[in-house]
């Protein structure tokens, strides 16, 4: 069991590529239910287990309390959308408002800085085919790397997002 920087329920988690949990969305009191959370958390968390670590984010710009979501997108971002805390879409005179918007949130491993670091594929070709059945080799390259063996790949189903977590 973690210590977690940050109260936090009714939040989204997401399994990153490189095994890392994403926390994000939620309220720091109540509970989930019509009109019951209070305290948006706008500060996402990404959870290490393999060493621990709990690492608090950049904050995003939107309140999302309850009925919120968070998926993992084929570029490695993860898209957060809606927070309904209502029992009906209310847009005016509550004190959280139904959101309908959508973020795209960029984890660290997509910073500039690391670019190089990332596997590209370079077979098969982006127009190939792929048959039901069919055994499928990929290759991978990443630059400027000398042992192969250093390198891992994580291929990631697209999953959806419902009650805090996401799942495929």
């Amino acid at each position: 069991m973690e210590t977690m920087p940050l109260a936090r329920v009714m939040g989204d988690m997401v399994l990153l590529p490189n095994g890392h949990v994403f926390i994000i969305n939620g309220a720091s009191a109540g509970t989930a239910g019509w009109e019951m959370g209070r305290n948006p958390v706008l500060s996402p968390v990404t959870y290490q287990p393999d060493n621990h670590q709990i690492e608090v984010q950049n904050p995003i710009t939107k309140t999302r309390v309850y009925h919120s979501t968070a998926v993992l997108l084929r570029d490695g971002r993860v898209l957060v959308g809606g927070s309904n805390p209502h029992d009906k879409y209310k847009f005016s005179n509550v004190l959280y408002l139904t959101e309908l918007s959508l973020e795209a949130f960029s984890p660290s491993y997509l910073d500039t800085n690391s670019s190089g670091l990332r596997p590209g594929i370079i077979f098969p070709a982006t127009n190939s085919r792929i048959r039901y059945g069919e055994r499928l080799v990929i290759v991978f390259a990443v630059e400027g790397v000398m042992d192969p063996s250093s390198v891992s790949v994580t291929m990631v189903a697209p999953s959806f997002n419902t009650h805090s977590f996401s799942m495929n």
